[in-house]
């Protein structure tokens, strides 16, 4: 399956293809458990992702946020009779064609119109009731699937890696952060992450991530109160710059991670 790689961990079936580009590199997953498919990888590795489907059997998929990383391959499921569910909010979204900047059509291939189904607070396989974990916050409809029996939660883009540096324009990391918590309350140990794969120690892990945002909006918030503006605050917290933000023509950057932390976080209040 070409640049495809698969293994089994803990009675989880993956899937990660290695994505590269001007010096960026990202791996990126999906999972197998009974019968349930979580996310369905990026078009650019359709033949790749599309010969794992075929291989395996599948009987549902759930797709964890809408972003095309996740969802590109949602209409070669839905050819083969597979129903796709995704969280309720997102489905309009999905029903039409991805209009993707350039940088995002090359790094992840394009995502064509599909129709998923709405997606249940409870999803039942053959074994397992899953529990739909709402995790908004990197993207408006992100969900974490989470298996009571076994202590294994599916987290997306949620977590990633514990020192965030840089993210997408729209996201709220305040929103990040009351995830984190929300999912901390659930009693699970391997994370299965969206980029990162399987995490044995999953838990320190989102609780890592949060004890970092919740540091780093203490800084940054310091400094906005003593007279600091947006732009000063990044720059002295994240004094480098990151290619991505240049690629991605300030898609992806540090500084909206700061405005977040401050105009987000000012807005949530206001709504208490």
């Amino acid at each position: 399956m070409g640049n495809l790689k698969t293994g089994n961990y803990e009675g989880v079936t993956w899937a990660m293809a290695p994505v590269s580009l001007w010096g960026a590199r990202l791996n990126v997953c999906v999972y197998l458990v009974d019968g349930l498919l979580v996310d369905t990888g990026p078009g650019r590795f359709a033949a790749e992702f599309g010969s794992f489907f075929k291989s395996q059997s599948i009987k549902q998929a759930v797709i964890t946020h809408y972003h095309e990383d996740h969802s590109g391959n949602a209409r070669r499921l839905e050819r083969q009779g597979v129903p796709v569910y995704i969280h309720p909010s997102s489905i309009p979204i999905c029903e039409k064609k991805a209009e993707l900047p350039m940088y995002r059509r090359y790094f992840w291939g394009r995502r064509e119109a599909f129709s998923p189904l709405p997606l249940p607070d409870v999803l039942e396989t053959e074994n397992v009731r899953w529990q739909v974990v709402e995790t908004p916050g990197h993207c408006f409809d992100h969900i974490a699937l989470f298996n009571p029996a076994t202590g294994a939660v599916f987290t997306g883009d949620l977590v990633v890696t514990p020192k965030t540096k840089l993210v997408m324009k729209t996201e709220n990391i305040p929103q990040i952060m009351d995830s984190l918590r929300r999912l901390l309350g659930y009693d699970f140990g391997v994370v299965y992450c969206g980029h990162a794969g399987p995490v044995a120690n999953g838990r320190e892990l989102v609780r890592a991530k949060l004890d970092y945002l919740e540091n780093l909006s203490g800084q940054a918030r310091e400094l906005h109160q003593r007279g600091w503006s947006l732009r000063a605050i990044n720059k002295k917290i994240f004094p480098g710059m990151v290619p991505l933000t240049v690629l991605s023509g300030g898609e992806w950057a540090s500084a909206h991670m700061i405005r977040s932390l401050i105009e987000d976080d000012d807005y949530s209040k206001k709504d208490r």
